[in-house]
């Protein structure tokens, strides 16, 4: 296994060459997570990675935000939040967007929705870079057989672990060694806060929180007061 810094200039080169092959294990600021191909095998390598247990999703990270907002329908986004601008301003949070028609249900969609983590800086451009890489590959099933590139995106832990996801260096190390990953893309600066990303979901007439997390407070006072639904 290789263990190197994602300010590291090689690192993005890296990435892409393993995540084409396998999942990649990198630490955010307040939590530890894999990424994989947003493909069928994507999907299957991580449930063998997490023994993922049924009846779960999972989301991206976003890499072009543009591309993400793009893939939601946007007669069903409140009028408040249908641009790239005003999603921007989330960063450090999932966010959940009508992408199908509601009957649509795939291991990446639930009821038509879709989660992607936005994150800045740094992640932000490695996420980009991978997703650009994937840009020309065949339109997957998991997403109703219509591109969308952004890496795969879940909490690095055994899928049902009472301890939750994993924000120690040493337990995400024992993880990947133990689950064959190949690749650890360490962060050279943590947030104090640890834990999953809030989630936050946008309907047409409502904003609705579907997991607490690390600056869900702060992300609740940019929500307009008639969209709240919590």
């Amino acid at each position: 296994m290789k263990i190197t810094s994602i300010n590291h200039p090689a690192t993005a080169e890296l990435a892409i060459r393993e995540i084409h092959q396998r999942p990649i294990l990198i630490q955010f600021p307040t939590v530890f997570a894999l990424l994989a191909a947003p493909t069928s095998k994507g999907v299957r390598q991580l449930d063998e990675s997490k023994i993922r247990l049924g009846g779960k999703n999972y989301g991206t990270a976003i890499g072009s935000l543009d591309n993400f907002v793009a893939q939601a329908r946007p007669d069903h986004l409140p009028d408040d939040f249908r641009s790239v601008e005003h999603y921007a301003k989330l960063a450090g949070s999932f966010i959940r967007l009508p992408f199908r028609d509601s009957a649509f249900q795939s291991k990446t969609i639930k009821n038509g929705t879709h989660q992607g983590l936005l994150l800045t800086g740094v992640f932000s451009n490695l996420f980009q870079q991978i997703e650009a890489s994937f840009a020309t590959y065949s339109p997957d099933e998991i997403w109703n057989y219509s591109n969308y590139c952004a890496p795969l995106c879940t909490s690095c832990n055994i899928s049902g672990d009472p301890d939750g996801s994993i924000v120690q260096f040493d337990k995400a190390l024992n993880f990947a060694r133990s689950r064959g990953i190949k690749l650890f893309i360490t962060a050279d600066k943590t947030a104090t806060e640890k834990g999953s990303y809030p989630i936050l979901g946008f309907e047409k007439q409502r904003v609705s929180i579907h997991r607490d997390g690390p600056g869900l407070d702060t992300f609740k006072t940019k929500i307009p007061a008639p969209l709240r639904s919590w």
